[in-house]
């Protein structure tokens, strides 16, 4: 019978994957060590053969399968299929966050409780007919042929089970490895276990962060939101790291916010920043948190350990009329524009930060 191999590798890693954060199907591209590890794997596979390259849609697989699929002159097939699980509600939010707000539901995630899904999301199997679909399509699609597939944990997880036997509830017994391979062959309508992938002996990938004390910069973001639920964004130049600069990219957008000055508290901060930077000024507390983050970032040559806490500002449209800029923020500050989340979703301009239409989304919901 015809056997066709498959390789199979998660993405690289992304800043959402270090704060343990549900990305599920939002579009969360990779971090620093995340491109390295895709660099990696493309060295590590550089002699493998492969006759298709198949990803899911989303950026952070894509990034990953691009160098091994250009090295071969090949195309990326690119599918919504092989997209991670969709966790709904909780996507966005950190696992701690999770296991709060949602204290009776996230022990069924814990226990990999089949029927179970996040509100708004998929149970674990819907989700594993989709992956048992779509990687059973691509076998039979390219018969007798070697494959990669680059997606996502879950996916991974899926084909291990389907590759072993496993069910969907037993615990798996080695970890998904970023931009790491695993192989799996389908033959005569069944799928094997080739090799899979175990952390000994494999070599650290590392990142610029690696090492260092990173100074902690705190910073409080506005998303200024007006009657039509669209955010107000800032047109920036300066202070793209280095990979932005080496993309071309010389601007970029952000919801308006800074760094808390000694001793200033996030809400100060937030209503400093705002009337600096706007000309809008807020009476009382500032409004919701809806969002925080922290994880390194990149500023200039520097890393730093970036906290941030984004505050809900309801207002009226206006036209910003920033006060007290320095110079040099009067020459970073470009311009201004109002954004629906659509808008954001439809744009390739660089935006900050990542997953803004889904937040502007719930924020607004």
């Amino acid at each position: 019978m015809t056997r066709t191999i498959l390789c199979l590798a998660r993405h690289g890693e992304t800043n959402w994957n270090i704060e343990r954060r549900f990305q599920g199907q939002f579009d969360i591209a990779l971090n620093a060590r995340g491109r390295a590890q895709a660099e990696a794997l493309a060295r590590e596979l550089k002699d493998a053969h492969f006759d298709r390259v198949y990803s899911s849609d989303l950026r952070r697989a894509m990034n990953t399968a691009a160098p091994i699929a250009e090295a071969r002159g090949l195309s990326v097939l690119a599918t919504q299929r092989l997209r991670e699980k969709d966790d709904g509600a909780w996507q966005g939010h950190t696992h701690a966050e999770v296991q709060v707000k949602y204290a009776g539901d996230y022990p069924h995630y814990l226990a990999r409780t089949p029927n179970f899904a996040a509100p708004e999301g998929e149970t674990l199997e819907e989700f594993s007919r989709r992956v048992r679909t779509v990687l059973t399509d691509i076998a039979r699609e390219s018969a007798g042929l070697t494959v990669l597939v680059v997606a996502h944990a879950g996916v991974l997880d899926i084909a291990w089970r389907l590759a072993t036997g496993r069910a969907l509830s037993e615990k798996r017994e080695h970890p998904v490895l970023n931009a790491t391979p695993n192989w799996v062959a389908f033959e005569d309508g069944r799928w094997s276990l080739v090799n899979w992938a175990q952390p000994e002996g494999r070599p650290e990938i590392a990142a610029p962060w690696d090492g260092l004390t990173l100074p902690r910069r705190e910073a409080a973001r506005a998303l200024i939101v007006n009657q039509k639920n669209e955010a107000l964004l800032m047109q920036y130049a300066g202070g793209l790291s280095p990979h932005f600069l080496a993309l071309g990219r010389q601007h970029f957008w952000a919801t308006p916010g800074g760094a808390l000055r000694e001793d200033e508290s996030f809400e100060a901060a937030v209503k400093r920043e705002l009337r600096e930077e706007t000309g809008l000024i807020l009476d009382g507390d500032p409004g919701p948190v809806v969002a925080t983050r922290e994880f390194p970032m990149e500023l200039g040559d520097d890393w730093q350990q970036a906290v941030e806490r984004y505050f809900l500002i309801r207002t009226e449209e206006f036209a910003p009329s920033p006060e007290s800029l320095t110079p040099e923020e009067k020459v970073h500050t470009l311009g201004w524009r109002w954004w629906s989340a659509e808008a954001i979703e439809a744009s390739d301009e660089l935006i900050f930060p990542e997953a803004l239409a889904a937040l502007l989304r719930k924020a607004t919901s």
